[in-house]
């Protein structure tokens, strides 16, 4: 029997979503929902979808499992009433603002008893899946530094996302994940935390070695690097088209686009599978954790 799925948001991360399932035989998108029903219908078509659903309540009693990848600012309400319909649910990053609502997310599934997972994609992204491999075999040495910067140019959007919650949160909990932990050490944020859309942060790898993460929306001049420097070897990425290294073996090249799609549709289907009750998938108490680590960044920035 297909898996029923329902998109919530109809934007460029959904058609993503929806266009790789389509290559799925055991997966059908069900329907999509959002606020303006002729984009609905129009991404509908696109993808294949016979239904638009008119509410989210009608979109979550179409479905066995969920994906909300609306605009940031309703994942958490949205998350919640999947929840507490009793579908699974996967929701994009950031997936709410503060770690009190991932732990009233966290309650809403346990109660539903159905899986709830975050988008950790970067995760799943295929260069920083090979670094991963380099570093759990010890291949860089010990690690002196990291830094990663972000640059984007302004975004033409009906809402306002936060390079805090949402760009920075990836390399955060992409670090914390690799070395064990990430102690906040400081952060300055513009114009202020509940609308940062230009972020430094300072912090500390279990090892003690410091990292520094960057990201703006104001740069015209868009520009992602993420270096690790060992004492063996060093390496930088953007982590979709390239990885170089002094290390010969980690100079390699990917297709930027296909590397991208395919890292969220690796995630889609480890959260499938989480739901079929396989152990996969990111665990939600690394998103709880990621969320009370930007907490504390924002504690720095606040004071």
């Amino acid at each position: 029997m297909r898996m029923r799925i329902a998109v919530i948001g109809y934007g460029t991360v959904g058609a993503i979503h929806a266009g790789k399932f389509a290559g799925e035989p055991a997966v059908e998108v069900a329907t999509v929902f959002g606020p303006r029903r002729e984009k609905a219908e129009a991404f509908a078509s696109a993808h294949g979808i016979k239904q638009v659903s008119a509410t989210l309540q009608e979109a979550i009693s179409m479905a066995d499992a969920v994906i909300v990848c609306s605009p940031s600012p309703l994942h958490y309400e949205q998350a919640r009433e999947c929840l507490r319909a009793g579908v699974p649910t996967l929701v994009e990053l950031p997936p709410c603002e503060t770690s009190g609502e991932a732990e009233d997310l966290a309650k809403a599934a346990r109660e539903a008893g159905v899986q709830l997972q975050c988008a950790h994609t970067s995760r799943y992204l295929t260069a920083y899946a090979r670094i991963s491999t380099s570093l759990r075999a010890g291949e860089l040495g010990e690690i002196q530094e990291v830094t990663y910067t972000r640059h984007t140019p302004p975004r033409n959007k009906n809402w306002n996302d936060n390079a805090l919650s949402h760009h920075a949160a990836h390399p955060v909990e992409l670090l914390a994940h690799w070395f064990g932990g990430l102690t906040p050490r400081g952060a300055v944020v513009r114009p202020q935390v509940r609308t940062a859309q230009n972020v430094a942060l300072l912090g500390q790898l279990a090892n003690g070695a410091p990292c520094t993460i960057t990201v703006t929306y104001a740069s015209r001049l868009p520009h992602v690097r993420m270096l690790i420097v060992g004492d063996q070897h060093t390496v930088e990425t953007d982590g979709f088209s390239y990885i170089r290294s002094d290390l010969e073996c980690l100079n390699l090249t990917y297709p930027e686009q296909e590397t991208y799609e395919n890292g969220i549709h690796d995630q889609d289907l480890e959260f499938l599978r989480a739901c079929r009750g396989e152990a996969a998938g990111v665990d939600w108490q690394e998103t709880l954790r990621l969320m009370r680590t930007i907490e504390s960044f924002c504690e720095f920035a606040e004071h």
